[in-house]
């Protein structure tokens, strides 16, 4: 079941809302629980086999990385038979995914929340969960499910202990559903149907203008598909009484990689970070071997994306650029600050085209006509889509940056702003209004977190 769905907006996220309300709290858990699994199951009920069944082992061997908890090489031993067990059977389902009904969405995002809840036990972050319904509630909470971000079981553990829900929680966490929902089915289809258009065009046959075009709507494309599913996501986490973190925090006009990558799906980054880099390389003294761990972490970042070469190249070039500007350029960055956001609006749009090209040699392609070297400098082409969309363009960065949030928070601070705000609820009726409209009458994109 698709969170920017008519059947999900319409007629599930109501009900959920009205039955979990009506609950008991000591019953809700459990309804979370049966709610994961109503909608991971939806149109496949075989796609309940996979979470069902890791529910029970990531419960069983959580218990288990407790009672060994003094004996550090059985420790070691069952966590890292988790890690293949579990990581194996991922990429086998998504590799099989386009042949099989059995594919479960979200399945990396499930696999990683269940392996930092391991983790967390052996490196004593928190308790084996003995409740096997609190467990489940957490690795089958479905707004986080099918979008991310990702969250530590002892986040969720000590948002449960001091859960408080009200009638304002609820407005804010509807609100901001519905701002989600218009970035995805608004912004991000838009952006989506465009792309789909340029990539009837070959590679050879683009101009520099077309190329670069492709690549920026791209990257539209990806970030408010991803955004709007994050928004969406940590709006339904507040309906229900629990505050998911932020994933983005405008990541475009930044100086530096290194600044992109920062609020470039942050609790991913985090979550390698914390569960992959901090526990193999945490001992290491010498730097060599911690820029290796830095570069190696990056490149299962790609992995993660997608099993395809082009995904582990992108992460190996992301990790190399962002070690070289620790290593050398942070203070050229420093003082450089318009230079500094061109070159990382270059390296990223150049990077962003293996995310979508088919092969090596399509994607050289791509970079060929960026160059130039392609179709020449302008076509007609090119110059009908930049004119025909320049302005969903630039509004797409626009909402992107800081600018666009510094100016709705001085505006919401003034006095004119204060009274605006008595409107805001009649504005979220009307904006979910159109959003749904568009669901009924707009063309939907592939949905990128599809691979995820």
């Amino acid at each position: 079941m698709q969170l920017a769905s008519l059947t999900f907006v319409i007629v599930i996220l109501p009900i959920i809302l009205l039955i979990y309300y009506l609950l008991p709290d000591r019953a809700r858990q459990g309804f979370l629980v049966i709610s994961g699994f109503l909608l991971y199951g939806w149109g496949s009920p075989l796609r309940i086999l996979y979470p069902a069944a890791f529910l029970c082992y990531d419960y069983g061997t959580g218990l288990l990385l407790e009672k060994c908890r003094k004996n550090k090489i059985i420790s070691v031993i069952v966590l890292c038979f988790s890690v293949i067990v579990q990581i194996t059977a991922m990429s086998y389902i998504r590799n099989t995914a386009q042949e099989n009904q059995f594919f479960p969405f979200g399945i990396a995002i499930y696999t990683l929340q269940g392996l930092g809840y391991l983790t967390g036990i052996y490196r004593r972050h928190h308790s084996a969960e003995g409740n096997f319904f609190a467990l489940g509630a957490y690795l089958l909470f479905f707004p986080a499910l099918f979008a991310g971000g990702l969250f530590s079981y002892g986040e969720f553990a000590e948002q449960n202990r001091h859960k408080y829900m009200n009638i304002v929680s609820l407005s804010d966490g509807l609100s901001l559903f519905i701002r989600g929902l218009a970035e995805k089915v608004v912004l991000a289809d838009t952006f989506g149907y465009i792309f789909r258009e340029l990539q009837q065009i070959a590679p050879e046959n683009m101009s520099m203008l077309t190329a670069w075009l492709t690549t920026i709507i791209f990257s539209m494309y990806l970030y408010f598909e991803l955004l709007g599913y994050s928004e969406m996501a940590r709006g339904l986490g507040k309906c229900f009484g629990y505050e998911l973190p932020k994933n983005f925090s405008h990541p475009f006009f930044t100086s530096s990689m290194t600044a992109f990558m920062k609020s470039w799906n942050i609790t991913l980054v985090m979550w390698f970070e914390t569960n992959f880099r901090r526990v193999l390389f945490r001992n290491y003294s010498k730097k060599w071997a911690c820029h290796i761990g830095f570069v190696l972490m990056w490149i299962l970042i790609g992995a993660w994306y997608g099993m395809k070469p082009q995904f582990i190249l992108w992460g190996l070039l992301i990790g190399l650029f962002l070690l070289n500007e620790k290593l050398f350029l942070e203070k050229i960055i420093r003082q450089k600050y318009i230079a500094g956001v061109v070159y990382t609006a270059i390296v990223s749009q150049f990077l962003w085209v293996l995310f979508f090209s088919d092969s090596f040699q399509q994607a050289g392609g791509y970079w060929k006509a960026m160059l130039g070297f392609g179709n020449g400098i302008l076509d007609q082409t090119g110059i009908y889509f930049l004119f025909s969309y320049i302005a969903l363009i630039l509004t797409g960065f626009y909402i992107a940056t800081d600018l666009f949030r510094n100016i709705a928070e001085r505006v919401t601070a003034s006095k004119f702003g204060q009274k605006l705000t008595s409107f805001m609820p009649l504005f979220h009726s009307f904006l979910l209004i159109f959003c749904l409209a568009s669901m009924l009458y707009g063309r939907q994109s592939e949905h990128l977190w599809l691979w995820l």
